[in-house]
């Protein structure tokens, strides 16, 4: 506030200075003007009161809030508000100052006799159109200026919808991956209880870095990979030979940020309806390539797509709102058939 402030006194001081200077030059090499004491006291006092005149118009404008109400109201105070500050200045200058300190600088005749009022009136004028247009430019500044501040209130409106959003749509991959893991063990424990035991000690390091992960706004794909590995480490448990992994992540892709748990809600996906309904199991394949500007993730299963699953599923609809939230259209997801096997794919576009 206190920098606005100083360039508003700044802008008021360097145009009244610089209309009145001008003006000075002007009339001194005219050759009417001599160049005195009282001419540049003249010069510095009508500075000052003009820029405090101004001062006093914008005071009115935000005082009463004038630049919110309708046109012609804004219009018809600020008219006569720039007609009492011209009619102050033309006062000070024509009859006032005169009064005060002289005016030995004026070289012009009959430099004793006073003004005229036609000659006053005339001053008057060529002053009110000069407030008029500061107080235009003004006006115009405080439109952008409450324009600017309303679109920004917007956009943290709209960071704050989308944050909320966000915030619900991770909170509903927790359940939705704890469920899937407990249906494992489930499976587990009657067949094997060793095992069920090693699942669950696996299931409780999983949920602590999902959970870790899950507060995050975005995570690194290596972070991300290593709570898949953990999972699928777990799933292999309870499918054995049926599942098969096959890991193509290319190195450069490991530093890409993208929303938690997006990858492992996917992998989720594919061992649910695909893995699990295929007698003979299959390879998950997971691959990662990032040309620099580019992340293109990939995940197949053996399966076929239910299109109504792939339309209105949780895990699927999730993915997609995050990516658009988070990247807007630079960020894509989609999930097709491809001969025996179900290809879900990520895209994210950083520059």
């Amino acid at each position: 506030m206190e920098r606005k402030a100083l360039f508003y006194w700044l802008a008021q001081f360097l145009g009244w200075g610089t209309y009145f200077v001008f003006s000075i030059v002007l009339i001194y090499l005219a050759g009417s003007l001599a160049l005195t004491f009282d001419l540049f006291l003249f010069t510095i006092t009508s500075i000052c009161l003009a820029a405090i005149t101004a001062h006093g118009i914008r005071h009115l404008i935000l005082r009463f809030s004038l630049e919110g109400t309708n046109l012609l109201k804004l219009i018809g105070i600020t008219l006569i508000a720039c007609i009492l500050a011209s009619t102050i200045v033309e006062i000070y200058q024509n009859i006032l100052f005169p009064k005060w300190f002289g005016m030995d600088f004026y070289l012009g005749e009959d430099t004793d006799s006073e003004i005229s009022a036609i000659e006053f009136v005339f001053a008057v004028v060529r002053s009110l159109l000069l407030f008029a247009i500061w107080s235009g430019v003004y006006i115009a500044f405080l439109f952008i200026e409450k324009s600017r501040k309303q679109e920004i209130l917007n956009l943290k409106w709209d960071a704050s919808k989308n944050e909320i959003e966000l915030k619900n749509l991770r909170a509903q991959l927790n359940p939705h991956f704890l469920f899937n893991s407990l249906n494992s063990i489930r499976a587990l424990v009657e067949i094997d209880p060793e095992q069920s035991k090693t699942a669950i000690t696996g299931l409780s390091t999983l949920l602590r870095s999902s959970i870790n992960l899950g507060k995050k706004k975005v995570v690194h794909l290596e972070d991300e990979m290593e709570l898949v590995k953990n999972y699928l480490e777990l799933e292999k448990i309870r499918f054995e030979e049926r599942l098969k992994i096959d890991y193509k992540i290319a190195e450069n892709s490991l530093k890409c940020e993208i929303p938690p748990l997006m990858v492992q809600t996917i992998v989720e996906n594919a061992i649910k309806h695909g893995i699990s309904k295929v007698i003979d199991g299959g390879v998950i394949s997971l691959e990662s390539n990032f040309d620099g500007k580019t992340l293109i993730i990939s995940v197949s299963n053996p399966g076929k797509l239910d299109q109504q699953l792939a339309d209105t599923g949780i895990g699927i609809k999730n993915t997609q709102r995050r990516l658009s939230i988070l990247f807007g259209d630079k960020g894509v997801f989609v999930i097709n058939q491809k001969g025996e096997l179900v290809e879900a794919k990520i895209k994210i576009t950083y520059a």
